[in-house]
């Protein structure tokens, strides 16, 4: 039995034929988006971009599908506009583990035939049951290593797959990742391609342009390589009042801890090293806090590795003290321990290997 894609589909599966074939039946172009009566499509691919750049995945609003199938090719035209591969990966990423997160709540047939519509390729449904697992589903070979090339993790390699026959035989979660992974590449190549090196954004789309990528600059940075551990002595006076405050073992807001975790993590601190420090707070529980830990390090859940939040948010929590002459200029607990190392001279790795043997 074939699909029977809804408009619900179409906007939670921008990679579908079906999708591009709706958008041009509207016959709009760039130009038309920026008029008033597209702001609300214009806001939801702005906030799709502002949400790739700060690595948050938001739900597909069913409520009004038309606008989120619009606002899907609009924030991508930015984004290939703006001539950014950082923007441009970051946005495929957020993009292919939001389209992940939709299949997986699908049932086995349907992300079959959603994989033969967005990609042509030729998934068969299969009744493998091995001993210690179901698989479904069998993809062949070449198909297989086209999609899962930028794969790191060892479980993706063949040697750890089933394969027979020239085809590699899957489960539902493995399906569902091929496809969002398809997706995120498809995305990238087609920046490659050589018209986009001649694209450019309309005027009338340029000051949101802008606005993005001023938002993006901002953000950037945080990503640059950070030595690996903590160096107390570059630490925040935000971060450094919260650790005071664990080590005294007094009750921390959720803000707190958050802001303390996220830190840590980005810092370069093992899950173990943050729960070591967490344990002298009197709810400690290391079950729940290492589960949670390890969400906001990436390791579990939606694999989203989250960052602090910025000096304005910890400014309205009450978290913001003892501001120094490097607070004046910094936006971001990241971006104030980026400055301070450097003017430490960059000798991370070393000295927060040190602040771990002292138990700072």
């Amino acid at each position: 039995m074939s699909l029977m894609l809804t408009k619900e589909d179409l906007a939670k599966y921008p990679f579908l034929k079906q999708s591009a074939a709706y958008i041009e039946s509207m016959q709009l172009n760039l130009g038309d988006l920026a008029a008033e009566e597209y702001s609300g499509i214009l806001s939801k691919a702005l906030m799709r971009i502002r949400d790739s750049i700060d690595r948050k995945i938001r739900p597909v609003d069913l409520s009004d599908p038309e606008s989120e199938i619009i606002s899907y090719p609009l924030s991508l035209a930015l984004v290939y506009g703006s001539k950014s591969n950082w923007l441009l990966n970051r946005f495929a990423s957020i993009e292919a583990k939001r389209v992940e997160e939709e299949l997986r709540k699908e049932p086995g047939d349907r992300i079959l035939e959603i994989a033969k519509f967005g990609f042509s390729w030729e998934i068969e449904r299969v009744d493998l049951k091995l001993e210690y697992e179901e698989l479904p589903f069998s993809i062949p070979l070449q198909s297989y290593l086209e999609a899962a090339t930028n794969f790191n993790d060892a479980h993706w390699k063949l040697i750890n797959r089933y394969v027979k026959g020239g085809s590699v035989f899957l489960n539902s979660g493995s399906l569902a990742r091929l496809i969002s992974e398809g997706f995120k590449s498809k995305i990238i190549r087609r920046a490659s391609e050589r018209e986009m090196h001649n694209f450019r954004i309309p005027d009338t789309l340029a000051p949101h342009m802008d606005e993005i990528l001023r938002y993006a600059q901002e953000n950037m940075q945080f990503d640059e390589e950070l030595p690996q551990g903590l160096v107390s002595d570059a630490r925040p006076p935000c971060i450094v009042a919260i650790m005071e405050d664990v080590k005294a073992g007094k009750s921390l807001s959720h803000m707190a801890r958050f802001a303390l975790t996220t830190f840590m993590v980005n810092v370069g601190e093992s899950v173990d090293e943050v729960l070591k420090l967490f344990g002298n707070v009197a709810d400690f529980d290391e079950g729940k806090a290492r589960y949670q830990i390890e969400h906001i390090a990436g390791m579990i859940g939606s694999r989203t590795k989250y960052k602090p939040p910025k000096c304005d948010v910890l400014r309205s929590f009450g978290l913001c003290v003892g501001m120094d002459q490097f607070c004046k200029k910094a936006k971001h607990p990241l971006n104030y321990y980026r400055t301070k190392l450097k003017i430490l001279g960059g000798s991370g790795g070393q000295t927060g290997a040190r602040d771990r043997k002292k138990g700072v």
